[in-house]
């Protein structure tokens, strides 16, 4: 007899949604004047299916950050992020649609939903995630990939009466916002992070695996580098655990030997755990590549004590030259200083083999990354921090950070 205080966890569901919820969904697509398509990692697989249902709809896709990589290759409707990290027109998709369809993602930050007018239709496959994060008017639990197949043939098609070319035009305006510090990047010192992080995508592999650390590396990895069919982004994501680019990177280059396996780690996190990861890598011969961006702060964390509207205290350090540390542990060691060596650097460091590279790039500490969306409580919080960093005697740190990002303000 089993104990009757047991704890029953639900278990995640594998076929795709039943015929009464398919026919609920499909009642408020048809009676929707616009619908926009919001994905996260439960997409994973289902990438002709998604496109194919929002290409009869007209409906825009907008995507979590571990959703991007299977929903904006090939996608005509891709329309960017939402979040801090966001970019493009996610945002106002997300909040003007009249039915929003969220399919596979658990979004954390809900500040970013909508909580309004936009009727959502939540679909996963794990029902313990479903309406955690916003008020949903229609819970489904199953599989994205076969629960959107099954909904096309349901739906009516709907023209797009501006809608989608709304959002697509405003993501494009952004992306070619996004690309003032690329396109100037190799005349701009110190050298961008936006720079570099776009040059190692135009080099890597169509099937190289990134490893990205939770600071503001990821915030490259998820604007400036391209993923597709093959290429795969991973992190803490869910955590926020600093530091796991390296040794993510580490265990894939075991698991996967000889395809190409890059740790884009900030400065803090490879000081913090990567070292000890590259004594490790060096015995093992692992061929990773880590590309350090060197901003001697720790970057995040200064940004977090922006938003939360205090003067930056304790985020900067000392660092040593890691390609010379590197060096010396048996690693080969690269240090790139001037933009105009970005290109060669790189190509160099993704062309070894037989053991791990460490890219020591000097890069701008006074580099920002605006989201196309910022919530006014995230607003007035770098307000207050810059007026108590004014008061506190530090007006040149202000005006020094906003000459070097005023394109983007």
């Amino acid at each position: 007899m089993k104990d009757r205080y047991e704890v029953r966890l639900p278990r995640p569901v594998r076929a795709p949604a039943g015929a009464e919820d398919l026919a609920a969904m499909a009642e408020m697509i048809n009676e929707a004047g616009t619908v926009a398509v919001f994905g996260g990692q439960g997409c994973a697989g289902a990438h002709a299916e998604v496109t194919a249902l929002a290409g009869k709809l007209g409906a825009p896709i907008g995507y979590s950050l571990k959703g991007k990589q299977f929903l904006e290759h090939d996608n005509a409707n891709a329309v960017g992020m939402t979040g801090l990290l966001g970019y493009g027109g996610c945002h106002h998709a997300l909040h003007h649609a009249d039915v929003l369809l969220m399919l596979g993602t658990d979004f954390p930050f809900s500040d970013f939903l909508p909580h309004g007018r936009t009727r959502i239709i939540q679909v996963d496959n794990d029902p313990e995630r479903l309406g955690r994060r916003a008020p949903v008017d229609l819970n489904v639990a199953g599989d994205v990939r076969g629960t959107v197949a099954a909904l096309l043939p349901l739906v009516e098609a709907k023209p797009d009466g501006g809608f989608l070319a709304r959002c697509v035009e405003e993501t494009e305006r952004f992306h070619r916002k996004m690309r003032h510090y690329v396109d100037k990047g190799p005349h701009i010192k110190p050298i961008r992070p936006e720079y570099v992080a776009t040059v190692l995508s135009d080099l890597a592999d169509d099937d190289a695996l990134f490893f990205a650390d939770t600071g503001t590396p990821v915030i490259w990895a998820a604007r400036h580098i391209r993923y597709g069919p093959r290429r795969r982004l991973a992190g803490s994501f869910s955590w926020a655990s600093m530091a796991t680019a390296s040794p993510g990177a580490s265990g894939a280059q075991l698991a996967f030997p000889g395809r190409q396996t890059i740790a884009l780690c900030g400065d803090g996190g490879f000081t913090m755990l990567a070292l000890g990861d590259l004594l490790t890598e060096v015995q093992r011969r692992a061929s990773v590549v880590h590309v350090v961006l060197n901003n001697s702060g720790l970057d995040f964390v200064k940004i977090e004590q922006q938003e939360a509207g205090f003067v930056p205290f304790g985020t900067d350090f000392t660092n040593p030259d890691f390609a010379a540390v590197a060096e010396a542990m048996g690693a080969k060691d690269i240090r790139i200083e001037d933009p105009a060596d970005m290109a060669e650097g790189l190509a160099a460091a993704l062309a070894h083999t037989g053991g791990p590279v460490v890219v020591d790039v000097l890069v701008d500490p006074c580099a920002l990354a605006v989201p196309a969306h910022v919530p006014a409580r995230t607003a007035a919080g770098f307000t207050l921090s810059t007026a108590r960093q004014v008061l506190a005697g530090r007006l040149d740190d202000v005006i020094h950070t906003a000459t070097h990002n005023t394109p983007l303000i």
